[in-house]
């Protein structure tokens, strides 16, 4: 409700409002305006406090290698045969290579006291062993007809090795020697008495002088080599 002035001043009319009109149209979007200038970049802060050290870590453990019931089994021997020796046919008193030097041994493993006299390697720890022999020979003169073959092999106590035994042959009367080896793998306790013997029924001949060789050859030899330790 209002109030007119029609020129009186105390003439008032009162009048009323009429209805809202309809709103309207939406006009168009402006246009975008102009970017303003890129500001000045803001200087690099202050480098903040250093962290505290954090405590330090356990000391590392050396590697240890554990013990040799549980690792590897570090036995083992090389033995030798250098002094000519005529081995005799099996069963004979002289049926057995005698060893009168070695390289390396393991110590403590072996009592090798009487392999220089009757040929015995005696074994001090049981294990799983892999054995090896090897021989330059030629059957005695006079050399019979046909010429038989030589053979050697291990013993253990008294007992042979099954699948020990291997041959040579002696192809003419004035060969030297021929080399022969052979090699096994066995389980071996403390206590067990080793020896390589002749199992033909020849003499042997083990000599080392060659003709043709500049030094002595090496006759026979023994190779042990621990494959698992056993207790």
């Amino acid at each position: 409700m209002c109030k007119e002035d029609h020129g009186h001043d105390d003439h008032w009319r009162c009048c009323l409002q009429g209805p809202q009109g309809v709103p309207g149209a939406q006009g168009p979007q402006g246009v975008q305006g102009v970017p303003g200038v890129q500001g000045v970049p803001g200087g690099q802060g202050a480098q903040g406090t250093q962290g505290l050290q954090g405590p330090k870590g356990d000391p590392g453990k050396d590697c240890e290698c554990p013990p040799r019931e549980d690792c590897c089994c570090e036995i083992w021997a090389n033995v030798y045969a250098t002094i000519p020796q005529i081995v005799g046919p099996y069963l004979s008193a002289n049926d057995v290579v005698l060893l009168d030097a070695q390289n390396s041994v393991s110590a403590g493993d072996f009592d090798l006291t009487m392999m220089a006299v009757d040929g015995s390697v005696k074994f001090l720890k049981r294990a799983i062993y892999h054995l090896q022999w090897q021989l330059q020979a030629r059957i005695v003169p006079p050399v019979p007809q046909p010429v038989p073959s030589w053979s050697f092999g291990f013993w253990v106590n008294g007992a042979l090795v099954p699948g020990s035994i291997y041959s040579g042959f002696t192809q003419a009367p004035g060969d030297d020697a021929c080399h022969s080896t052979g090699d096994i793998i066995i389980e071996l306790k403390a206590g067990d008495v080793l020896k390589l013997r002749n199992t033909s029924a020849s003499n042997v001949a083990l000599n080392p002088n060659v003709t043709g060789s500049v030094f002595p050859i090496t006759i026979a030899s023994i190779n042990v080599e621990c494959l698992k330790r056993l207790v």
